[in-house]
């Protein structure tokens, strides 16, 4: 003879495991520029938005410095602004 519960035991799906979300490397308000990707030249955006990974990596919206354009970016073609490029 069969319990109930034994029955709703073996549907049961194994538990998943939970992972860290990944993070971003650039923290909001930083200056970064594009290493490759839209020409940009030397122009630094400034970071104003973190947004989720959609497959290609983790994304930013940028708000470029010199005229306010904004874009988007994945993380991999980011860098930071050196210090001295800031003076």
């Amino acid at each position: 003879m069969t319990n109930d519960n034994d029955t709703i035991r073996s549907f049961r799906r194994p538990a998943q495991r939970l992972t860290a979300a990944p993070s971003h490397k650039f923290a909001i308000g930083v200056r970064v520029i594009q290493k490759f990707g839209a020409a940009t030249g030397t122009d630094s955006f400034s970071i104003s938005r973190h947004l989720p990974d959609a497959g290609a990596g983790l994304q930013y919206r940028m708000k470029r410095e010199r005229d306010g354009q904004e874009r988007v970016a994945v993380e991999s073609a980011l860098e930071l602004v050196a210090k001295d490029f800031m003076q």
